[in-house]
């Protein structure tokens, strides 16, 4: 199952991915790997009893081959390199 969130997620809010995605198009995905009927912790990675469900493995690979096909059948204009800046 499959299920989209658009919320912030506690664990990792300190998370600077977006500054990138200010300068290049792109996403920032959680796997969802807890196994059914187990508690919440032991789907954080940073946590002493993360057991991820590794059925989860092909869900995620799935869906970012799926993403990867999709962005090279309609090519979408990239922002020029020169205006990006570093630092």
């Amino acid at each position: 199952m499959v299920t989209e969130l658009r919320a912030a997620f506690p664990p990792f809010s300190g998370e600077d991915f977006a500054l990138y995605l200010h300068r290049v198009p792109g996403t920032y995905t959680f796997l969802g790997v807890r196994a059914p009927g187990a508690l919440l912790t032991t789907s954080y990675p940073h946590f002493p009893d993360f057991s991820p469900d590794e059925r989860a493995i092909g869900v995620g690979l799935r869906a970012t081959a799926g993403w990867i096909a999709e962005r090279t059948r309609a090519p979408r204009d990239l922002p020029d390199r020169s205006t990006l800046r570093s630092g």
